[in-house]
């Protein structure tokens, strides 16, 4: 069956929700809105949108004062929602600025948005993510995550995740963090090492705003300062999933036993993993059953279109739409792997967890060998009939977005 032929109404309609919430609250009429320029939005797929993010940029001359926000209205119905500034960045050459905003656009529709800026006394919208207090954890409607302590105290790599939407069942690995990626092994250690134990003058910080938080992590790790690790986490109001992206990269020769990204291990809480090879082919195995060691002649590929965990009697699931993963090193040259593939690997405690090995041989890597990979952690309703259903619903989204241009 292909992608685009499923027709698919998600049981969970709390994204309509979210939205229709979001339009009841935005401003319809502004008291002189100062137009800046005007943002096209095209679905050219024939997916039908329920909520979506356009990000755009913008020359940098428009930022608002700081009694203003800037507003996009739609130019046929001149319903208006305020926008989420993200940042100032470097464009050739030139500033511009980084701004953000929900869209639902039908199959083939195009919309115009024009951006404006207005009083902040007459547009506003409340937050639907929340950051906690005490930096520890990000909600919003669907999930919890909490993240783990490390010894800089500004949280590490996430540690736990709530499922609002199946009686608050918790997802977690016991004794360790349940994100476990990149790690990797110094052929003269017997300890793994990753984001958890960057030195604590790494750089760990959090952007926050009414529909996107950022939560960017980078530096060495004391043991193996060889390599340089960059990883964010992009968490969004409305949406069931939240993305990770990483860098690993050596800035010097450095010799390992393993290496991997791509790892999410957990406690017994899930009965069945199903993956789709880049072909095509989607498998369903049992996670305790001896069909499981069919994997051992025949593992998933490392470039896997997307692996998940899913119970099949309780419905909820877990799993990684993988949206970029490439191995390019800084001369745009392929760096060294040895047999690459995606692991399901039995762990104690009846544990389970998938993984991406990049190697797990003793390999000397030399300077400038670069790993990158942008997954999507989505929490779906394993479908009784086809488990993968939203998987494939939001996976067909993800890898074809809106088409967006400023004029």
């Amino acid at each position: 069956m292909k992608n685009s032929s499923i027709i698919f109404f998600i049981k969970r309609s709390k994204l309509s929700i979210f939205f229709g919430a979001l339009i009841c609250t935005i401003v319809s009429s502004c008291s002189s809105p100062n137009p800046v320029t005007i943002i096209s939005v095209s679905e050219t797929k024939g997916l039908d949108r329920e909520t979506e993010y356009v990000s755009a940029q913008i020359p940098l001359e428009f930022l608002q004062k700081d009694s203003e926000i800037l507003i996009a209205s739609d130019v046929q119905s001149g319903m208006s929602i305020p926008v989420q500034i993200l940042d100032t960045i470097q464009n050739q050459g030139k500033s511009v600025l980084g701004i953000l905003f929900p869209v639902a656009v039908k199959a083939y529709e195009m919309r115009k948005f024009q951006l404006q800026s207005t009083d902040k006394t007459h547009a506003g919208v409340p937050s639907k993510i929340q950051f906690s207090k005490d930096g520890m954890s990000i909600e919003n409607k669907t999930y919890k995550v909490f993240f783990s302590i490390d010894e800089d105290k500004r949280g590490g790599q996430i540690n736990g995740i709530v499922l609002k939407d199946f009686n608050d069942k918790l997802l977690k690995r016991g004794h360790i963090s349940m994100h476990w990626a990149p790690n990797f092994s110094k052929s003269s250690s017997e300890s793994y090492f990753n984001f958890e134990d960057l030195s604590s003058s790494s750089r760990n910080d959090i952007t926050r705003g009414m529909y996107q938080i950022v939560k960017n992590r980078s530096g060495v790790t004391d043991s193996v300062p060889e390599i340089d690790l960059k990883g964010k986490y992009t968490f969004y109001s409305g949406l069931p999933y939240f993305n990770f992206e990483s860098t690993i990269e050596m800035n010097d020769d450095v010799e390992l036993d393993l290496l991997r990204n791509d790892e999410m291990t957990m406690d017994s809480l899930f009965t069945h993993v199903v993956y789709q090879k880049k072909e095509g082919d989607i498998e369903h195995l049992k996670l305790y059953d001896e069909e499981l060691e069919v994997l051992e002649e025949s593992p998933i590929p490392d470039d896997a279109v997307f692996v998940a965990f899913y119970h099949n009697e309780k419905k909820y699931g877990f799993g990684s739409i993988r949206i970029e993963y490439d191995n390019l090193n800084v001369d745009g040259n392929l760096s060294p792997t040895y047999k690459p593939y995606t692991k399901i690997s039995k762990s104690r405690g009846n544990g389970r967890y998938w993984n991406r090995v990049l190697s797990d041989t003793i390999q000397s890597l030399p300077k400038g060998s670069r790993y990158n990979e942008k997954n999507a952690y989505l929490i779906f309703h394993a479908d009784e009939e086809m488990p993968e259903k939203e998987i494939l619903y939001f996976r067909e989204r993800l890898m074809n977005p809106l088409v967006v241009k400023v004029n």
